[in-house]
């Protein structure tokens, strides 16, 4: 019979293979920079923050459309980008005014 894995030890393994760890004593991820986040983020945008080590609002506002996707490998449609920027700027306007 096969060896099995627990679940837990597969999800850590998934995890550590995107650059994500989970906090200690806590299934909360957490990032390398505890920082707070600016604005309200997708689980894809948490994702991304955690692989490339770098806040999303610096990614997303860095060249182009085109510039941005390949900076992230095609995990991020154009589409999704520009639908990002435009969250990202409508939030900030809301805490502005």
């Amino acid at each position: 019979m096969a060896d099995r894995t627990p679940i837990a030890q597969l999800r850590r393994q998934i995890l550590s293979g995107r650059g994500v760890k989970p906090a200690k004593r806590t299934k909360r991820l957490q990032t390398v920079d505890e920082q707070p986040d600016i604005f309200p983020k997708t689980p894809k945008m948490k994702m991304l923050e955690y692989k490339y080590h770098i806040k999303i609002e610096v990614i997303l506002f860095d060249g182009s459309l085109t510039d941005v996707a390949k900076f992230l490998n095609g995990e991020v449609e154009r589409s999704t980008i520009s639908k990002w920027r435009k969250k990202y700027n409508n939030y900030m306007e809301e805490q502005d005014g």
